[in-house]
């Protein structure tokens, strides 16, 4: 079985979803610090000349040192009318922003207390738009422990991976002889952005969140990312991830 992971990012990139529709399950690393001025709770999408930052707010003096899992957002400033303002006045004029504008807006605008939260809904968005099903798991459920490497490798042994793929910058850190030592094979990710129609602009803009494909491509966005259209129907199915924790668990 192979196995991926990475942080629940906010509004992710194309590789992001590129790397899960490779795995036979996706694990959310929730565990690891949360970091700050990265993309935990930002992304880019597209602006008038160039690409501009989508952010929502945390609670800095609760995140500073704790794990992503535990990272409230700030409810006390009005963000949220502001930010879907954002999306709704640079993908109005979209091919397909009227698909999914609904949607989309109703997650943007429900109160959540956890930038989790908002990010598990944001992803599964577009999971739906791209059509991937690869079951998923939080790192918090499995009772892992370590760092780095060793965290990896923790998850990969719980979760009875007999893959795991990394993404290209493990090749700097990951200790692989854990990993042979469990009979756990090492591939790594390197994933080759696609270049799609971008409505309005001269030159495209690469490595925005995922939602900006969406927009332009619509149906066609899983053929986009993956080079293959969906010829099979696929049915939505998230109560897998909770049927796939407990059976963990189980174990």
């Amino acid at each position: 079985m192979r196995v991926t992971m990475h942080q629940p990012e906010h509004l992710p990139w194309l590789g992001f979803f590129h790397k899960m529709a490779q795995a036979d399950l996706y694990v959310y690393l929730d565990v690891v610090q949360y970091r700050r001025q990265y993309f935990q709770n930002r992304n880019r999408i597209v602006g008038v000349r160039e690409p501009i930052w989508l952010l929502v707010p945390v609670r800095k003096l609760e995140h500073r040192h704790g794990p992503i899992m535990r990272v409230p957002l700030d409810n006390s400033r009005a963000w949220r009318k502001t930010y879907w303002g954002s999306i709704a006045y640079h993908y109005h004029n979209h091919p397909h922003f009227e698909r999914y504008a609904d949607e989309l807006r109703s997650i943007v605008l429900t109160p959540f207390e956890q930038l989790t939260d908002l990010n598990y809904a944001l992803i599964d968005f577009c999971r739906r738009a791209f059509a991937i099903t690869t079951p998923l798991v939080r790192a918090s459920s499995l009772d892992v422990d370590g760092k780095r490497s060793s965290l990896i490798h923790d998850v990969m042994v719980r979760t009875g991976a007999t893959t795991y793929l990394s993404g290209p910058t493990g090749r700097e850190y990951l200790d692989e002889e854990p990993f042979r030592a469990s009979g756990i094979a090492v591939e790594y990710h390197d994933f080759h952005h696609p270049r799609y129609a971008q409505r309005g602009r001269a030159a495209f803009s690469s490595h925005l969140a995922a939602l900006d494909l969406i927009m332009n491509e619509g149906p066609r966005c899983r053929e986009v990312l993956l080079g293959k259209p969906l010829v099979t129907s696929v049915v939505w199915a998230p109560d897998r991830v909770e049927s796939f924790t407990k059976a963990l668990k189980s174990h």
